[in-house]
């Protein structure tokens, strides 16, 4: 009987530490660089697209013009000729997103800025919100884990108490961390 506390404890203790290990070699994504930029060419026209810090994308062309027309964004050869639309309203996994387009330098520049339904510029948050939730998710696992540990130690009976309180701080220090 007491080999198969001890077993049970060493089987918990490496599940944890494991556990653990995992998630503090984790780092989040490194944040889009401003200054990184896509280059191409669409029917001739070459381009030069970069995002903004506050989240606007903003693209450049050489030899073509951008316009807006109704519900979408042209762009144009030097004779005139539409050679590629953008709609203005964007279908992704979170619903429409809709785009404010602004022209400038003569048709040369055009800056895209993400709105909600509301009129109001999407915040860049979202992404940060997601993975503070993920974290708490781990956390609380975590901190479940270390509870039952705990518990197991006060008796067994204790995790009905050290469990959620592990749960609870583990959570809590998990939406704390960037």
């Amino acid at each position: 009987m007491r080999v198969d506390r001890i077993a049970a404890t060493a089987v918990l203790a490496a599940a944890a530490t494991a556990a653990a290990a995992g998630v503090v070699q984790a780092a989040p994504a490194p944040a889009a660089d401003p200054a990184v930029a896509v280059q191409g060419s669409e029917q001739g026209i070459a381009f030069s697209t970069a995002p903004a810090a506050d989240g606007r994308l903003v693209t450049t062309v050489a030899a073509g013009a951008f316009a807006v027309t109704g519900g979408a964004v042209t762009l144009s050869d030097a004779a005139g000729t539409v050679v590629a639309a953008l709609p203005l309203t964007v279908q992704t996994a979170g619903g429409a997103v809709e785009l404010r387009p602004v022209v400038a330098d003569a048709g040369r520049t055009l800056t895209l800025t993400p709105v909600s339904a509301t009129g109001e510029v999407r915040p860049v948050q979202d992404e940060t919100t997601a993975r503070k939730q993920y974290n708490a998710g781990v956390g609380a696992i975590i901190g479940a884990g270390i509870g039952a540990v705990i518990g197991f130690f006060l008796g067994g009976v204790g995790a009905l108490v050290t469990v959620p309180i592990g749960a609870g701080i583990g959570a809590l220090i998990g939406f704390s961390t960037p």
